[in-house]
């Protein structure tokens, strides 16, 4: 494994909701932050998003909104990606299924529902490369 891993919105392996769900953020929870899921926690929490709704968590009221707390799209994307190493590091087993099925892909992973550099194939195939110590 000497490619790095890259990331699209067509053409390698789906980590949407429209693939493999266990990779959506609508579907990944993290067991520190009681189970939440990354999507929840990026739409609703100050800490690592854009702290629309602290305390109902109702990820809705942040999709497609400017954050409420002001942060810039590279502060938005640091907790995202934040959010997705907590979560590689309690699914150990499932990072590498990923990485064994992107390098199928041809070491691609795609979000279809991608419309800005805040997704999970973005992060997931930062955090390969990372993980794996490849250069992206």
């Amino acid at each position: 494994m000497d490619q790095p891993y890259s990331w699209a919105r067509r053409g390698g392996y789906e980590v949407s909701s429209k693939g493999d769900k266990r990779f959506s953020a609508f579907s990944a929870k993290i067991k520190r932050f009681d189970n939440l899921t990354i999507e929840v926690l990026y739409q609703c929490t100050d800490e690592f998003g854009k702290g629309c709704d602290p305390i109902g968590l109702d990820w809705r009221k942040g999709k497609g909104f400017r954050p409420a707390n002001g942060k810039s799209p590279e502060e938005l994307y640091k907790g995202y990606k934040q959010l997705w190493t907590f979560w590689m590091a309690e699914n150990i087993d499932l990072v590498f299924e990923l990485a064994e099925r992107a390098a199928d892909a041809g070491y691609v992973l795609t979000d279809c529902f991608a419309s800005t550099p805040v997704n999970q194939a973005r992060a997931l195939s930062e955090l390969l490369n990372e993980f794996f110590g490849l250069k992206g």
